[in-house]
């Protein structure tokens, strides 16, 4: 006889006693890690992040790879870069100032001096720096201000 799927299907419909109980709070959602190191490109005339799996690295160890553009995979998903070709920036947790006299030769690479950025390329580098220094003080990046050239302090989200 089968009497077992039965009886399995009666224990499984059996109520087990616990009431109804309202929606209890248990805070902000876990956050967890966040594997590799967030670079910022353009993609569609908007600012995007695409994580790179290495890291977590200082400020600029992270504009270093941002520099570096995207990479084969990313530029057939459309990613670019606003970054002029091999710009001298010196880069710090709190911000960056551009190279504006002569080329220098870093890592024997010759960099070339920049006047001006772009608005998008002032965004991808304030961007970049952010999530690097925000990771490592582990604060949202949105609340870290870096200081531009002209010595304004803004945020990430000034360039969204």
């Amino acid at each position: 006889m089968r009497t077992w799927p039965l009886a399995l299907l009666l224990a499984a419909c059996a109520a087990c006693g616990v009431g109804p109980s309202k929606v209890i709070g248990a805070g902000e959602p876990a956050r967890g890690f966040v594997l590799g190191t967030p670079l910022y490109f353009v993609r569609l005339d908007r600012l995007v992040s695409i994580s790179r799996p290495v890291g977590p690295l200082e400020a600029a160890e992270a504009v270093e790879l941002l520099a570096e553009g995207p990479t084969s995979k990313e530029y057939d998903r459309n990613f670019d870069t606003r970054l002029p070709k091999n710009m001298a920036v010196r880069v710090n947790d709190d911000g960056f100032t551009l190279e504006k006299s002569a080329p220098m030769l870093v890592n024997g690479r010759w960099l070339s001096p920049v006047s001006r950025l772009s608005r998008m390329a002032t965004g991808q580098l304030v961007c970049t720096i952010a999530a690097a220094t925000a990771a490592k003080r582990g604060m949202d990046v949105d609340d870290v201000r870096v200081t531009v050239p002209d010595k304004r302090q803004v945020r990430c989200k000034d360039f969204s």
